[in-house]
């Protein structure tokens, strides 16, 4: 806050508060579509990740399990 906004009347700061921060809603809207949007693209990559990783898991022989459950391991046959 400036000083000399402590001298102004109650109802005039109230009224300067009110237009500085309808000055800057536009700034904010956009702020917030940009932000969601992103969200959604990070959220859309990571299923795509996690269809691809499992796919990959259904189809790599290498990264079958045995019949225990445990993982097999590539190098040992």
């Amino acid at each position: 806050m400036d000083d000399h906004e402590d001298d102004l009347p109650p109802s005039e700061a109230a009224r300067q508060r009110r237009r500085d921060r309808d000055a800057e809603a536009g700034a904010r809207a956009g702020m917030k579509s940009g932000l969601s949007k992103q969200f959604k693209q990070v959220l859309d990559t990571q299923v795509k990740r996690a269809k691809e990783s499992e796919r990959k898991a259904t189809r790599d022989p290498e990264r079958s399990e045995r019949a225990d459950g445990r993982a097999q391991d590539p190098r040992r046959d």
